[in-house]
């Protein structure tokens, strides 16, 4: 009895002994199961993590692409449309009028010829206050007067309003009509980007003083001097220099000629100086001082038997 006894005690010790064993060992195999559901679940986090630090990344990479293309697009069409302005441009007139304008004294027809640098500060000065104030800001167009010019046109019903840069008003000097329509626009815009590539800021302003009309056939700012005033653009010439009242007087004959000639009409020609010399005030490339001077400065013109036209 004794034996058998400690036979089943013996067997349910072992079976007691046993089942925790069991358990234990289940327990263990579902521990493994969630850890191994733990560490994939830290992976996915760890891997949305690392997801989320690379966005700021990629974003940069997609900005610096787009300013990359912002950059290289108006570039490649800039150039495109260099190209196409060399369709109007005559390169034989155009390399004669540069060499002259950079190397002689006077224009085959005798027109003298004055380069900026030859010229008191004030002269260009001038002139680009009142034509292109942004002149050495753009590359021979300018998107603020285009767009300015292409409102006025919708609005008043006209073509072709204004907003032409000194470079755009050279192309139609030399290469185009004064036709108003957007046609003739376009092929200014083309040839002042070919103009741009070709030579520097400088030597347009060059060619455009020497070759724009000031009214009474005199072409060139040196011819219209000499012919409104008797004098010279040039300093340290044989005679006097014009002066910056003068100079305003010469650059507001540009917007029209004839009709703001002060040999047709001095008071509306005189009030269209004082335009320009506000404008620059304005600009601040002339003080409150020089201002005064330049208003308050006598206009003495040289005398041609030009008829006089009444105020407007």
């Amino acid at each position: 009895m004794n034996n058998k006894y400690h036979h089943k005690r013996n067997a349910t010790v072992q079976a007691t002994v046993l089942m925790p064993m069991r358990h234990t060992s289940r327990i263990g195999n579902r521990s493994k199961f969630a850890q191994a559901g733990m560490n994939a679940t830290e992976q996915q986090d760890r891997a949305q993590h690392t997801s989320a630090s690379n966005n700021p990344t990629q974003w940069k990479k997609a900005i610096a692409g787009m300013l990359l293309a912002a950059i290289l697009l108006p570039l490649v069409g800039w150039f495109a449309l260099a190209g196409l302005g060399n369709v109007w441009i005559d390169n034989k007139q155009l390399n004669t009028f540069y060499t002259q304008i950079q190397e002689a004294s006077h224009l085959p027809n005798g027109q003298p010829i004055v380069r900026t640098i030859d010229m008191p500060s004030y002269v260009a000065d001038t002139l680009l206050a009142i034509e292109d104030h942004r002149y050495f800001l753009h590359p021979g167009i300018d998107p603020v007067g285009i767009a300015r010019s292409i409102w006025v046109d919708l609005v008043k019903g006209n073509k072709a309003q204004g907003g032409s840069t000194v470079t755009m008003q050279l192309a139609r000097n030399m290469f185009l009509t004064h036709e108003k329509t957007y046609i003739r626009k376009m092929k200014e815009i083309a040839i002042s980007a070919n103009l741009e590539f070709r030579y520097t800021k400088q030597e347009l302003v060059d060619m455009y003083m020497n070759k724009v009309y000031f009214g009474h056939g005199k072409y060139g700012i040196e011819s219209a001097a000499r012919f409104y005033f008797g004098k010279t653009t040039k300093r340290n010439g044989d005679i006097p220099t014009i002066n910056l009242a003068e100079t305003a007087v010469l650059v507001g004959l540009l917007k029209a000629p004839e009709h703001y000639s002060p040999f047709k009409n001095k008071e509306l020609a005189e009030r269209r100086q004082s335009i320009v010399l506000h404008r620059m005030n304005t600009l601040g490339w002339i003080t409150n001082m020089e201002l005064e001077q330049a208003l308050n400065t006598p206009l003495i013109y040289a005398q041609h038997p030009v008829k006089q036209n009444k105020t407007a």
